[in-house]
């Protein structure tokens, strides 16, 4: 089911920021593009998800993600 592969995605990319922190996109998308070897598809919905689901959030310059319990910190 997409919907359950999309939520793996999200977590592999939710647990690799609060793991490593702040991360800029190209870097995180390499990371877990490759490490799990995921479509850019399935990337860009997780980082959606996760966005719409206030779990993740994006600083100021628009390019570096952060695990949104993190930044509350």
């Amino acid at each position: 089911m997409i919907k359950t592969e999309i939520g793996d995605v999200a977590g592999f990319i939710w647990h690799h920021l609060d793991r490593v922190g702040e991360t800029d996109y190209s870097t995180l998308k390499k990371e877990i593009m490759v490490k799990h070897s995921i479509s850019e598809d399935f990337f860009m919905m997780a980082i959606g998800w996760l966005l719409r689901e206030n779990n993740i959030s994006i600083t100021n310059d628009s390019k570096t993600f952060t695990n949104a319990k993190l930044k509350l910190r």
